[in-house]
């Protein structure tokens, strides 16, 4: 995870896919970001995509959003095995994240805030689950919650979901999270600076 931190503090904007984005994204477009989120799809689609994405991206998976694929021990040794480019899971259930890190990947936890009471259980689970990192959505209201999260007690923190600018990609990376996972292309261009 170290080496991972070490990318997002010098590459803070996550390239969030999804399968309406694959197919046209081009090679100048996929170099802009060491790390891809894949968010949707299923094992034809990600195939396709691996065919195409450079080896040595950190791909991670949404594991919740995918089909062709269960999220218990079997189906998570099958991605081992059959897509080792997946470096990491991603899911909101805790199950699926304990079972991932007992086959070796990386975890992100998606906490969705719907209000204060989803707060408080989601960060509680985080605690429990000791993710490798922890995702807030959506992201771009993390400026309003940030008094209610304790940024020193958790995992590293990414946001996603309605950030569409680098006003906003700047002001969630000044106050606290690593990085901001975003399928807004033009975005992923602050990676260059």
């Amino acid at each position: 995870m170290e080496d991972l931190l070490d990318i997002w503090h010098k590459f803070p904007v996550i390239g969030a896919l999804r399968t309406s984005l694959w197919k046209d994204i081009n090679g100048e477009e996929l170099s802009l970001c060491p790390v891809f989120f894949f968010l949707e799809g299923n094992i034809f689609t990600l195939r396709e995509a691996l065919k195409i994405l450079p080896s040595d991206l950190h791909l991670f998976l949404h594991l919740d959003l995918f089909g062709g694929i269960t999220s218990d021990e079997s189906g998570l040794l099958f991605i081992r095995e059959t897509f080792p480019q997946i470096r990491g899971i991603i899911s909101t259930r805790a199950r699926t994240l304990n079972l991932a890190k007992k086959a070796g990947f990386l975890t992100i936890f998606r906490l969705f805030l719907i209000d204060s009471e989803s707060l408080r259980t989601g960060l509680r689970i985080a605690q429990e689950i000791s993710p490798d990192a922890l995702e807030i959505l959506p992201g771009i209201i993390f400026s309003q919650v940030r008094d209610f999260i304790p940024v020193e007690g958790l995992p590293p923190l990414i946001c996603g979901g309605f950030i569409r600018k680098e006003k906003e990609v700047e002001e969630i990376i000044s106050q606290g999270a690593v990085a901001v996972s975003t399928s807004c292309r033009k975005l992923w261009k602050m990676n260059r600076r």
